[in-house]
């Protein structure tokens, strides 16, 4: 009996990532890390990072499963008193 080649794809091969741009008001590095560390307490599952060459200092925040509260990550980053907004 011959076997198949066929790979069976399964719905975990299927699966897609969701990205969130935002522009800030954060300058540097240091700013930077400590919004990501507060991030990652709310959002674990999230990948998260900062963009600060670019013009609009932009946070990106990248979900793989499920989407992006991106009002609660507008409030968290607001709350350390940084200014946030979705990138149109």
């Amino acid at each position: 009996m011959r076997q198949s080649n066929k790979k069976q794809v399964s719905q975990e091969d299927t699966s897609y990532s969701i990205i969130e741009v935002f522009k800030t008001n954060v300058m540097d590095g240091k700013q930077a890390e400590k919004i990501i560390r507060r991030l990652n307490v709310f959002f674990p599952k999230h990948k998260i990072n900062f963009d600060l060459e670019d013009c609009d200092n932009i946070l990106r925040v990248e979900s793989v499963r499920g989407g992006i509260e991106s009002q609660e990550i507008i409030k968290a980053v607001e709350h350390l008193n940084y200014t946030i907004e979705i990138l149109e």
